[in-house]
């Protein structure tokens, strides 16, 4: 059954709302993310390098949004993330650093990062179109 409500009511949120229609419910995957695990993927998911695009994936489940930084430099691509956690038993901090070097046809200005439900970073550069072409050489016939 649904069950509408106020815009206005305080407990309106748009997951609540999904929560309703869909019958389940709608947690943003770092909240349900072990961060007491240090077992996290060491390594670079898909790798797509086509005649279209360069996209690299990379499970970065165990990271908030707010703990990753992207950050182009050149046909550098560097990405990383940190995480620090203080309690009154202690301090921990867990970080990763990929760097990986695009392809000298990818657009370096058209690079795009997503991030997916359950944590997967994709990043994606379109591949320059090929600019070049053959130019007719025309006879022109002198008087």
């Amino acid at each position: 059954m649904l069950v509408l409500r106020s815009p206005f009511s305080d407990s309106t949120t748009l997951d609540h709302i999904l929560d309703e229609l869909t019958g389940s419910v709608h947690v943003p995957y770092w909240r349900d993310a072990d961060h007491n695990s240090f077992n996290f993927s060491d390594n670079i998911g898909e790798i797509v390098n086509n005649d279209s695009k360069f996209s690299v994936q990379v499970d970065v489940s165990h990271f908030k949004p707010e703990d990753l930084k992207i950050q182009l430099d050149g046909r550098e691509l560097k990405i990383e993330g940190t995480q620090e956690s203080k309690s009154e038993h202690g301090y921990s901090k867990r970080s990763f650093s990929k760097m990986i070097i695009l392809p000298e046809d990818a657009d370096l200005t058209a690079v795009q990062s997503a991030i997916s439900n359950d944590g997967k970073l994709q990043i994606e550069a379109p591949k320059k179109t090929n600019t070049s072409r053959s130019i007719p050489i025309n006879f022109v016939a002198k008087h």
